[in-house]
C-alpha cells in the first residue's frame, strides 16, 4: 500500500489535494473544490476492492421529508408546472404549444415525459446537474481534486434548511453483489461469482452504482439503496416514494420485492453511497459561479436516463452493438449527463465543453474505481476489463493497484538498504502514474531523503521552483542577493515542544570546491550537502559560490512507518516511486539548476527541464515497451495526460496568485 504523507498524523492520501499554509515567504494556493464532499476516496482503494472481498455494512437511508402519500401517486402536481413552462417556451408558436399542452393533458399516454429548468427551486427528486466552471482555472482545481462528481447528475432525496442531501445517477460500477454467510458482500469483476445470487433466485444482476463517496464502495461502512418503480402492493409497502413512479428501499427491500415474484434484480438500481451540500454553499455556487442546474423531469425521463447506464448483454460484442456506450462504466455517464442537457435547451454549453481536460481526468477516475479495467488500451482498441489480475491462487481478490510500475524495482539490492539518507528517488514511470488523480506534485519527481528515523523518514522535492525568492542582505555595503525557492512537499511546518509551528529552510549545495573547503554536511553518499543560512551568506559574500549553486527548499513529505509499513522503502518495493542510481544524482542535479524563478514565461521551460530529470534519473530497468495506453474513448495517452496533470496543478498551486 502507498505510504500515507502526513501533517500532525493527518493522512494526505485522498484524492483531494490537502495543503497547509506556510507562514513565510511563500505558500502553495490553498485551494478546495466549492462542492466539498462528505468523504475521500482512499487513493489506495481507487483501483480495487481491499481485503479480497468487502463485506458490506448495508445501512437504510431514512428520509427526513415526508414522502409523498395519496392513494394514486402518479398524480404528479409537477406535471401541471411542466406545461406551463411548456407553454412559456412555445408562446411563439400557438399551434406547437396548443399541441404540447393536449399531449400533458392526456393521463393515458405514458409517452409523455418532461425536463425542464426549474430556476432555484430545489425539492425531494429535483435533479441537479453539475456543470464544469466557466473559469479555466477553478475548473482545473476541480478536475484535479474531486473529478468523481464532474458532469454528474445527482438525484436530490433529502432537502432542508441546512442541507442537501442526493445520489450521483450517472455513475454505473463494475462491481457486482452477491449473498454470502454474513450478509451482501461487493466482489469485483472476473469473479465467477460476481452476479451470481445464492439466496434461490438465479444468477440474476446485482450491480452497484456509484452514489457518492460517503458511504460509498470504498467506505468503511457502505449505504445501499435501491430505486426502483415496481407499484405493487408488498413494493410500496417496503418503499418510500422519491416522485411519483420512482420509489427508493433498502437492500432487504429489494430482495422482499423479488421474493414476491413481483419483480427480479434487473427492475432495481443499486446505488452505493450519497453526496451532499450544505444549502447556503449550493445556491451561493449555483447563484455565484453558475456550477448547478436544477432540473424538474418526471418519472419516465429519469428512468429512460437510467435504463441509458445498464446493460444485460454478457458478450462484448453484443453490448458494443445494443447498449449505449454509458452502460461501459469508464464513460462515466457523459452521454446520460448531454442529452439531460440537451433536453433543457442547454445543449451547446455541454458541447463546449466536451474533449476537455477534467473529461478526460475523468474517464481515467472511472477506468479505475469504477470499472478497474487496466488492461492495455491501445490506439482505437477498447481494452477488455481486466479478469484474472491480482486474484489470489484460490481466486479471491487481492489489490488491484496494478499501474505496471517498475514493480522489478524490489529485486535491487538497493530497494531495501539500512538507512534511506541521502538516497534520491524518482516518481513512478508506470504507463499509468500512480499520480494522474491526486498528489500530481509527486508525478515525475525526484525527491532526496534526509532523514530515515525508527517511526518515520523525510525528504525534499527538488524539482519545483516557485513564484518567490528568499532574499540574502550581505552586509557591508555588499547589498543583497534573492535565491529561487522551491516547493519541497506538501509538509510545510512542524510543531516544536511547546506547540509553536516551524516552517522549516532546507539549503542545499553540490559544490566541489564548497565541498573541499569543508562547507555543509554530507547527506549519506548522495554527494550533496546541506548547510545554513549563515553559511549560505558568507559564501555568497566571500565569493565562494554564486546563487545558483544552493537549492532553498521550504516544504517536505513525510513517510510514516507503522506496523508492516516501512514508509518510503514499501513504496519503492510498490513500484510509486524507483531509486536513482547514485551515478546519476550530479546531472540529475545540473539540469534542476538550471530552472528559473517561475512565472507564465518559465512555466514550460521549467516543467522540460522537470522532466528531463526525472528521464536522465532513470534506473537500469526493463519495461514492457509493447505500447501506449489511451484514455478511454479518446487519443490521449495516459503519460501525457498525467504530465498535463502536473503542469496544471504547478499552475494552481505554484503559480497563479
Amino acid at each position: 500500500m502507498k505510504a500515507t504523507y502526513v501533517v500532525n498524523s493527518v493522512l494526505y492520501i485522498s484524492l483531494l489535494w490537502i495543503s497547509v499554509i506556510l507562514v513565510g515567504a511563500w505558500s502553495p494556493n490553498n485551494y478546495a473544490r466549492r462542492l466539498t464532499p462528505l468523504a475521500h476516496i482512499d487513493k489506495s482503494t481507487t483501483n480495487g476492492i481491499n481485503d479480497k472481498m468487502v463485506k458490506a455494512a448495508i445501512t437504510a437511508i431514512h428520509l427526513s421529508n415526508t414522502p409523498l402519500s395519496g392513494d394514486n401517486v402518479e398524480d404528479d402536481w409537477r406535471d401541471f408546472r411542466a406545461q406551463l413552462v411548456r407553454s412559456e417556451k412555445d408562446d411563439k408558436n400557438a399551434n406547437k404549444k396548443q399541441k404540447e399542452k393536449q399531449k400533458l393533458q392526456d393521463d393515458d399516454d405514458d409517452d409523455v415525459h418532461w425536463a425542464y429548468d426549474s430556476g432555484d427551486f430545489v425539492e425531494r427528486g429535483s435533479v441537479v446537474l453539475s456543470v464544469p466552471s466557466s473559469n479555466p482555472f477553478l475548473d482545473d482545481v476541480d478536475s484535479l481534486n474531486s473529478i468523481c462528481y464532474r458532469k454528474s447528475i445527482v438525484l436530490v432525496l433529502d432537502v432542508n434548511s441546512k442541507f442537501i442531501q442526493g445520489i450521483v445517477l450517472n455513475r454505473p460500477t463494475a462491481i457486482g453483489v452477491k449473498e454470502g454467510i454474513d450478509g451482501m458482500q461487493f466482489v469485483q469483476p472476473g469473479h465467477g461469482e460476481v452476479f451470481e445470487n445464492e439466496i434461490g433466485l438465479g444468477a440474476h444482476r446485482w450491480k452497484i452504482w456509484f452514489g457518492g463517496e460517503v458511504g460509498g464502495p470504498y467506505s468503511d461502512y457502505p449505504q445501499v439503496m435501491c430505486l426502483h418503480s415496481v407499484k405493487t402492493d408488498i413494493a410500496k409497502s417496503v418503499s418510500d416514494v422519491v416522485i411519483p413512479g420512482i420509489f427508493v428501499t433498502s437492500f432487504d427491500g429489494a430482495q422482499k420485492i423479488v421474493q414476491s415474484g413481483d419483480a427480479d434484480p434487473s427492475y432495481f438500481w443499486l446505488f452505493c453511497g450519497i453526496c451532499g451540500w450544505e444549502t447556503s454553499t449550493f445556491y451561493r455556487e449555483m447563484h455565484e459561479e453558475g456550477l448547478w442546474h436544477i432540473v424538474s423531469a418526471d418519472s419516465g425521463t429519469i428512468l429512460e436516463e437510467l435504463n441509458m447506464l445498464r446493460c444485460e448483454e454478457e458478450e462484448e460484442n453484443a453490448a458494443a452493438e445494443n447498449c449505449d456506450i454509458d452502460s461501459d462504466p469508464r464513460n462515466a455517464g457523459l452521454h446520460t449527463w448531454e442529452m439531460l442537457m440537451d433536453k433543457i435547451g442547454l445543449s451547446d454549453e455541454a458541447h463546449d465543453s466536451s474533449d476537455e481536460f477534467g473529461d478526460l481526468m475523468l474517464h481515467e477516475w472511472a477506468t479505475g474505481a469504477l470499472s478497474f479495467a487496466f488492461a492495455d488500451e491501445r490506439r482505437g482498441v477498447i481494452a477488455e476489463t481486466i479478469t484474472q489480475v491480482g486474484l489470489d491462487d484460490d481466486g479471491s481478490f487481492l489489490d488491484l493497484a496494478n499501474y505496471d510500475p517498475a514493480y522489478d524495482m524490489a529485486r535491487q539490492n538497493e530497494s531495501r538498504i539500512s538507512s534511506m539518507v541521502g538516497t534520491m528517488i524518482r516518481g513512478s514511470s508506470a504507463k499509468r502514474s500512480p499520480y494522474l488523480l491526486s498528489d500530481q506534485d509527486f508525478h515525475k519527481s525526484v525527491i532526496l531523503i534526509l532523514r530515515d528515523q525508527d517511526d518515520h523518514a523525510e525528504g525534499v522535492i527538488l524539482n519545483h521552483v516557485t513564484t518567490s525568492k528568499i532574499s540574502f542582505d550581505l552586509e557591508d555595503g555588499n547589498g543583497s542577493v534573492g535565491l529561487n525557492l522551491r516547493y519541497g512537499g506538501p509538509t510545510l511546518s512542524y510543531a516544536d515542544e511547546e506547540g509553536n509551528h516551524i516552517v522549516p529552510t532546507f539549503y542545499l549545495h553540490s559544490n566541489d570546491a564548497l565541498r573541499d573547503a569543508g562547507i555543509g554536511l554530507p547527506i549519506g553518499s548522495s554527494g550533496l550537502y546541506k548547510l545554513t543560512k549563515t553559511q549560505v551568506v558568507k559564501c555568497l559574500k566571500s565569493g565562494l559560490a554564486s546563487p545558483d549553486d544552493f537549492f532553498v527548499i521550504q516544504g517536505f513529505s513525510v513517510w510514516k512507518k507503522q506496523n508492516d509499513n516501512s514508509g518510503v522503502a514499501d513504496d519503492i518495493e510498490n513500484g510509486f516511486f524507483e531509486i536513482v542510481p547514485r551515478d546519476r544524482i550530479e546531472c540529475v542535479w545540473h539540469i534542476l539548476s538550471k530552472q528559473k524563478l517561475l512565472s507564465p514565461d518559465s512555466l514550460d521551460d521549467n516543467m522540460l527541464l522537470s522532466r528531463q530529470a526525472w528521464t536522465v534519473a532513470a534506473p537500469d530497468l526493463s519495461h514492457d515497451d509493447e505500447g501506449e495506453l489511451f484514455v478511454f474513448g479518446s487519443d490521449k495517452d495516459t503519460t501525457s495526460l498525467a504530465d498535463e496533470a502536473a503542469r496544471r496543478w504547478v499552475n494552481v498551486n505554484l503559480l497563479v496568485d
